[in-house]
């Protein structure tokens, strides 16, 4: 089969579907459809050789073993909207590294696989306790979310910041994020960006530098994770960047 009738077609409205390797009955891609949708890789592979993609691959590699893609509906008589959010559900479960999907679906970020620690902290943030410590808050400019890796997450905390001198006084680095610590880091080190850094260019010409810090996780203050320092910072206040006990 390489098509649903029309009445067929009707009748499941949007739908989420799974790709099935037969040689070991792994589910290999997820994906939302109407229509004809689910048939349309198998024939996208054997139309244009020419075309490369793990999934691709994955169906020709089936087809050569002389078998065929099992297609399976995993919900239907869906909204599209519904359906879009059923396969992130569905991809998040079954983990980016098992499928040959290139995107993990809609709104994983707000609303996808989270622990109960995060989704508390996303509404409802406990109030940092009292920072006795040393530290920089620093306000990340990039939108945190739970798909964040770690790598990701501190290498938009990690620089590039206007500072001065005050810096060397910080013993830690807090990435900050909607008003609640995302991480926090030990701070080892301070250098100055330089020619190869993300985003260098901008400081040709400016007499005020910008500086990172290296360091690592600091695992000694995970009590201050996905807790709430808004209190910290006064209305309408828009430094990136604060000093506690520096």
């Amino acid at each position: 089969m390489s098509a649903f009738t029309p009445y067929v077609s009707e009748q499941l409205k949007a739908y989420v579907y799974l790709l099935i390797d037969p040689r070991d009955g792994e589910v290999f891609y997820v994906g939302k459809g109407n229509g004809s949708r689910v048939f349309a890789h198998a024939q996208d592979a054997l139309g244009d050789e020419e075309a490369a993609s793990d999934k691709l691959d994955r169906i020709r590699e089936i087809h050569g073993a002389g078998q065929q893609v099992e297609h399976q509906l995993l919900r239907f008589g869906l909204t599209d909207r519904t359906a879009f959010e059923v396969e992130a559900a569905a991809i998040q479960l079954l983990g980016m590294d098992e499928l040959t999907n290139k995107v993990e679906g809609h709104h994983v970020w707000r609303r996808g696989r989270m622990t109960t620690d995060v989704a508390i902290s996303l509404f409802d943030a406990p109030q940092a306790p009292e920072i006795k410590e040393r530290v920089i808050l620093f306000r990340i400019p990039r939108l945190w979310s739970p798909e964040m890796s770690a790598e990701e997450l501190y290498e938009t905390t990690q620089g590039w910041w206007t500072l001065g001198p005050r810096r060397n006084g910080a013993d830690y680095a807090f990435a900050v994020n909607r008003g609640v610590i995302r991480e926090v880091y030990r701070i080892d080190s301070w250098r100055q960006r330089q020619r190869g850094d993300r985003d260098w260019e901008h400081d040709i010409g400016k007499s005020r530098k910008r500086w990172g810090f290296s360091g690592e996780v600091a695992d000694e203050l995970a009590h201050y994770r996905n807790t709430s320092v808004r209190h910290l910072f006064k209305q309408g206040e828009s430094s990136p960047f604060k000093y506690v006990n520096c």
